[in-house]
Protein backbone atom coordinates (compact mmCIF):
# COMPACT_ATOMS: atom_id res chain seq x y z
CA UNK A 1 0.00 0.00 0.00
CA UNK A 2 1.28 3.26 -0.98
CA UNK A 3 2.29 6.34 1.85
CA UNK A 4 -0.32 8.40 0.01
CA UNK A 5 -3.12 5.34 0.61
CA UNK A 6 -1.44 3.90 3.88
CA UNK A 7 -2.14 7.88 5.73
CA UNK A 8 -5.44 8.57 4.10
CA UNK A 9 -6.73 5.31 5.68
CA UNK A 10 -5.19 6.39 9.03
CA UNK A 11 -6.69 9.66 9.10
CA UNK A 12 -10.10 8.34 8.30
CA UNK A 13 -9.85 5.67 10.85
CA UNK A 14 -9.01 8.42 13.22
CA UNK A 15 -11.69 10.50 12.49
CA UNK A 16 -13.88 8.39 12.37
CA UNK A 17 -12.83 7.14 15.81
CA UNK A 18 -13.41 10.82 16.87
CA UNK A 19 -16.59 11.07 15.59
CA UNK A 20 -18.22 7.14 17.43
CA UNK A 21 -16.71 8.69 20.44
CA UNK A 22 -18.31 11.92 19.86
CA UNK A 23 -21.92 10.50 19.36
CA UNK A 24 -20.84 8.33 22.12
CA UNK A 25 -20.76 11.10 24.73
CA UNK A 26 -23.33 11.46 27.92
CA UNK A 27 -25.87 13.95 27.54
CA UNK A 28 -26.54 15.98 30.48
CA UNK A 29 -28.36 14.23 33.38
CA UNK A 30 -29.25 17.76 35.47
CA UNK A 31 -31.14 19.77 35.77
CA UNK A 32 -30.42 23.32 33.33
CA UNK A 33 -31.37 26.40 32.50
CA UNK A 34 -31.09 27.76 29.42
CA UNK A 35 -30.15 30.92 28.77
CA UNK A 36 -27.56 29.90 31.95
CA UNK A 37 -26.29 33.70 31.76
CA UNK A 38 -28.51 36.61 31.88
CA UNK A 39 -28.39 40.09 32.82
CA UNK A 40 -28.10 41.62 36.36
CA UNK A 41 -31.05 43.34 37.20
CA UNK A 42 -32.86 42.77 34.06
CA UNK A 43 -35.78 40.16 33.29
CA UNK A 44 -35.18 37.00 31.56
CA UNK A 45 -37.41 34.26 29.95
CA UNK A 46 -35.30 30.86 31.43
CA UNK A 47 -36.06 27.42 30.52
CA UNK A 48 -35.72 24.59 33.15
CA UNK A 49 -34.42 21.40 31.54
CA UNK A 50 -36.11 18.03 33.11
CA UNK A 51 -34.15 15.57 32.76
CA UNK A 52 -34.13 11.54 33.48
CA UNK A 53 -36.62 10.11 36.11
CA UNK A 54 -35.14 8.56 39.71
CA UNK A 55 -33.19 5.94 37.59
CA UNK A 56 -35.56 4.18 36.25
CA UNK A 57 -38.88 5.86 37.28
CA UNK A 58 -40.85 7.93 35.78
CA UNK A 59 -41.50 12.00 36.49
CA UNK A 60 -44.64 13.05 38.43
CA UNK A 61 -43.60 16.69 39.78
CA UNK A 62 -40.82 18.93 40.61
CA UNK A 63 -40.75 22.22 42.40
CA UNK A 64 -38.13 24.71 42.02
CA UNK A 65 -37.42 27.47 45.22
CA UNK A 66 -37.70 30.60 43.70
CA UNK A 67 -34.82 32.91 46.00
CA UNK A 68 -36.09 35.54 47.98
CA UNK A 69 -33.41 37.96 45.46
CA UNK A 70 -35.56 37.15 42.55
CA UNK A 71 -38.03 39.83 42.91
CA UNK A 72 -40.69 38.09 40.57
CA UNK A 73 -41.31 34.87 38.20
CA UNK A 74 -44.17 33.78 36.31
CA UNK A 75 -44.32 30.51 34.82
CA UNK A 76 -45.61 30.36 31.69
CA UNK A 77 -48.43 27.86 30.97
CA UNK A 78 -47.31 24.36 30.17
CA UNK A 79 -49.36 21.94 28.03
CA UNK A 80 -47.85 18.98 29.70
CA UNK A 81 -47.93 20.08 33.41
CA UNK A 82 -50.46 21.89 35.55
CA UNK A 83 -48.81 24.40 38.22
CA UNK A 84 -49.14 26.01 41.43
CA UNK A 85 -47.11 28.66 42.95
CA UNK A 86 -46.36 29.72 46.54
CA UNK A 87 -46.13 32.98 48.00
CA UNK A 88 -42.96 34.17 50.40
CA UNK A 89 -40.84 36.98 51.64
CA UNK A 90 -38.58 38.86 49.22
CA UNK A 91 -35.73 40.92 49.51
CA UNK A 92 -36.87 44.70 49.64
CA UNK A 93 -36.58 46.35 46.17
CA UNK A 94 -38.54 48.82 44.38
CA UNK A 95 -40.37 47.21 40.79
CA UNK A 96 -42.26 49.19 38.57
CA UNK A 97 -42.49 52.18 40.97
CA UNK A 98 -43.50 49.75 43.97
CA UNK A 99 -41.77 48.12 47.20
CA UNK A 100 -41.62 45.07 46.50
CA UNK A 101 -41.27 42.55 50.07
CA UNK A 102 -43.08 39.22 48.54
CA UNK A 103 -43.77 36.98 45.61
CA UNK A 104 -43.59 33.95 44.10
CA UNK A 105 -41.29 31.76 46.57
CA UNK A 106 -41.86 28.00 44.73
CA UNK A 107 -43.37 26.90 41.61
CA UNK A 108 -44.51 23.29 41.69
CA UNK A 109 -45.57 21.40 38.18
CA UNK A 110 -47.37 17.86 38.44
CA UNK A 111 -47.49 16.33 35.43
CA UNK A 112 -50.74 15.17 33.54
CA UNK A 113 -48.67 12.29 32.68
CA UNK A 114 -45.98 11.06 34.26
CA UNK A 115 -42.46 12.11 31.87
CA UNK A 116 -41.01 8.73 30.98
CA UNK A 117 -37.23 8.10 32.79
CA UNK A 118 -35.83 8.05 28.71
CA UNK A 119 -37.61 11.53 27.72
CA UNK A 120 -36.95 15.17 28.83
CA UNK A 121 -39.19 18.11 29.10
CA UNK A 122 -38.42 21.77 29.30
CA UNK A 123 -40.88 24.65 31.19
CA UNK A 124 -40.38 28.80 31.45
CA UNK A 125 -40.23 31.24 33.89
CA UNK A 126 -40.10 34.92 33.10
CA UNK A 127 -37.58 35.95 36.05
CA UNK A 128 -37.02 39.49 37.52
CA UNK A 129 -33.30 38.85 38.21
CA UNK A 130 -31.47 40.93 41.21
CA UNK A 131 -28.85 43.83 40.66
CA UNK A 132 -25.68 41.51 41.33
CA UNK A 133 -22.06 41.55 40.16
CA UNK A 134 -21.20 39.90 36.97
CA UNK A 135 -20.22 36.33 37.92
CA UNK A 136 -22.34 35.72 40.56
CA UNK A 137 -24.83 32.82 40.42
CA UNK A 138 -28.40 32.74 41.43
CA UNK A 139 -28.93 29.52 42.06
CA UNK A 140 -32.84 27.56 41.84
CA UNK A 141 -32.85 24.45 44.46
CA UNK A 142 -35.28 21.44 42.52
CA UNK A 143 -36.50 18.48 43.98
CA UNK A 144 -38.01 16.29 41.20
CA UNK A 145 -40.50 13.36 42.40
CA UNK A 146 -40.89 10.44 40.36
CA UNK A 147 -43.42 7.30 40.84
CA UNK A 148 -40.42 5.45 42.59
CA UNK A 149 -38.12 7.69 44.91
CA UNK A 150 -36.80 11.15 44.26
CA UNK A 151 -33.66 13.41 43.43
CA UNK A 152 -33.12 16.81 45.18
CA UNK A 153 -31.25 18.93 42.50
CA UNK A 154 -29.99 21.43 46.02
CA UNK A 155 -26.57 21.56 46.29
CA UNK A 156 -24.72 24.53 45.77
CA UNK A 157 -20.93 24.53 45.10
CA UNK A 158 -18.82 26.43 47.96
CA UNK A 159 -16.33 28.44 47.65
CA UNK A 160 -13.48 27.04 45.40
CA UNK A 161 -15.47 24.09 44.49
CA UNK A 162 -17.27 23.32 40.95
CA UNK A 163 -20.93 22.31 40.10
CA UNK A 164 -19.01 19.42 38.25
CA UNK A 165 -17.51 18.56 41.48
CA UNK A 166 -21.21 17.81 43.33
CA UNK A 167 -23.86 14.79 42.74
CA UNK A 168 -27.13 16.65 42.51
CA UNK A 169 -26.40 20.70 41.79
CA UNK A 170 -29.17 23.02 41.73
CA UNK A 171 -29.79 24.75 38.43
CA UNK A 172 -28.58 28.20 38.42
CA UNK A 173 -28.36 31.64 36.11
CA UNK A 174 -24.93 33.58 36.23
CA UNK A 175 -25.30 37.03 35.98
CA UNK A 176 -23.95 39.35 33.44
CA UNK A 177 -23.36 43.00 33.13
CA UNK A 178 -26.58 44.84 33.53
CA UNK A 179 -28.02 46.51 30.00
CA UNK A 180 -30.05 49.75 29.56
CA UNK A 181 -30.74 52.47 32.38
CA UNK A 182 -33.32 49.66 33.42
CA UNK A 183 -31.95 46.23 33.12
CA UNK A 184 -31.52 44.08 30.28
CA UNK A 185 -33.43 41.06 29.32
CA UNK A 186 -32.34 37.42 28.27
CA UNK A 187 -33.43 36.38 24.49
CA UNK A 188 -36.47 34.24 25.01
CA UNK A 189 -35.49 30.61 23.52
CA UNK A 190 -39.09 28.57 22.96
CA UNK A 191 -36.70 25.81 21.47
CA UNK A 192 -34.83 24.19 24.18
CA UNK A 193 -31.76 25.17 25.11
CA UNK A 194 -29.08 26.64 22.46
CA UNK A 195 -25.40 25.94 21.93
CA UNK A 196 -23.09 29.44 20.89
CA UNK A 197 -19.46 28.80 19.87
CA UNK A 198 -18.40 30.15 23.21
CA UNK A 199 -19.98 27.81 24.88
CA UNK A 200 -20.71 24.45 23.00
CA UNK A 201 -18.99 21.00 24.81
CA UNK A 202 -15.63 20.23 23.58
CA UNK A 203 -17.26 16.88 22.33
CA UNK A 204 -19.75 18.81 19.71
CA UNK A 205 -16.36 20.51 18.30
CA UNK A 206 -14.59 17.22 17.95
CA UNK A 207 -17.92 15.97 16.25
CA UNK A 208 -18.05 19.61 13.49
CA UNK A 209 -14.20 18.95 12.64
CA UNK A 210 -14.40 15.06 12.34
CA UNK A 211 -17.40 15.31 9.99
CA UNK A 212 -15.69 18.43 8.00
CA UNK A 213 -12.48 16.81 7.40
CA UNK A 214 -14.48 13.20 6.73
CA UNK A 215 -16.44 15.23 3.80
CA UNK A 216 -13.53 17.14 2.61
CA UNK A 217 -10.97 13.91 2.63
CA UNK A 218 -14.21 11.74 0.40
CA UNK A 219 -14.36 15.11 -2.15
CA UNK A 220 -10.36 14.69 -2.53
CA UNK A 221 -11.07 10.47 -2.86
CA UNK A 222 -13.94 11.39 -5.22
CA UNK A 223 -12.17 14.09 -7.56
CA UNK A 224 -9.14 11.67 -7.75
CA UNK A 225 -10.65 8.50 -8.70
CA UNK A 226 -12.68 10.59 -11.33
CA UNK A 227 -9.13 11.86 -12.62
CA UNK A 228 -7.63 7.91 -13.28
CA UNK A 229 -10.89 6.77 -15.06
CA UNK A 230 -10.83 9.80 -16.85
CA UNK A 231 -6.83 9.26 -18.29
Amino acid sequence: MSDFRSHHFWRCGLLAALVTFALAAPAAAHITTDPSEAPSDGYATVSFQIPHGCEESPTTQFSVQIPPSVASATPAISPNWTIETKEGKKDPVELHGEQITSGVSEVTYTAKTPLPADRLDFVYMSLKLPAGKPGESIYFPTIQKCEQGETRWIQIPAEGESEDDLESPAPAVVLTAAEGEHGGGAEVNTAGPSVDDDSAPEWLTIVALALGALGAAAGVAGLTAARRRSS
